[in-house]
């Protein structure tokens, strides 16, 4: 039996104020999220047991989902790049990919 939930994310960002963006698309857990090194995006991965899971690429000022990747595995860690150029996942497949992010 599989599960079809929304998963939402919220993030409260603090700089000055409170910020709360909900970010929703995700259909299993989100194991890992990660920010990019200039601080305007979100990625995020899921996945659910025997399944790939998707990584999405999120608008920190809008909350829209800007790129998504589909992973082979359930996905348990996202990074971006130094350079921010691209990012990588790993999963329970035992794989690791790694994605050019247009710009």
């Amino acid at each position: 039996m599989s599960r079809f939930n929304i998963i939402f994310i919220s993030l409260a960002l603090v700089p000055l104020s409170t910020v709360q963006l909900d970010f929703e698309g995700h259909r299993a857990d989100v194991w890992s999220v990660a920010f990019s090194p200039d601080g305007r995006t979100l990625a995020s991965g899921d996945g659910d047991w025997n399944r790939g899971g998707p990584v999405k690429l999120w608008d920190l000022k809008t909350g829209k989902m800007t790129q998504g990747f589909q992973h082979t595995g359930e996905v348990l860690c996202v990074t971006f790049s130094p350079d921010g150029k691209s990012i990588a996942a790993g999963a329970t497949d035992k794989t690791a990919k790694v994605w050019s992010l247009s710009p």
